[in-house]
């Protein structure tokens, strides 16, 4: 799930740096001849060509995340279903410790 996050937050980085990029193309593009405008236009279809394909990725990224979370809801669900004591029990320790950890905070 971090590695997701982490490849998820690189893609965003990449896609503002593309973006940048292109922004920057274009102020150049009004100062160019036109040689280098043909040169421009291949960079900026490089450059926007990269963008789709970091959006590809992220979109790829959010489905699965998506669907392990999905997975891993039902899987609780159904250990709920199937230990409803044990589920009390462990419902009940954790608010323990939250009161406990609480309290000794609201000491210091």
């Amino acid at each position: 799930m971090a590695n997701t996050s982490l490849r998820k937050a690189a893609l965003q980085s990449m896609e503002a740096e593309i973006e940048s990029l292109l922004k920057s193309l274009e102020s150049l593009k009004e100062d160019s001849s036109e040689e280098s405008r043909r040169t421009l236009k291949a960079l900026k279809s490089n450059a926007e060509n990269a963008l789709r394909h970091s959006r590809h990725l992220l979109s790829d990224a959010y489905e699965e995340v998506k669907v392990k979370t999905r997975e891993t809801g039902v899987a609780t669900r159904d250990y709920a279903q199937e230990h409803p004591w044990t589920t009390a029990g462990v419902a009940v320790g954790a608010l323990g410790l939250l009161a406990a950890w609480l309290l000794c905070r609201r000491t210091d």
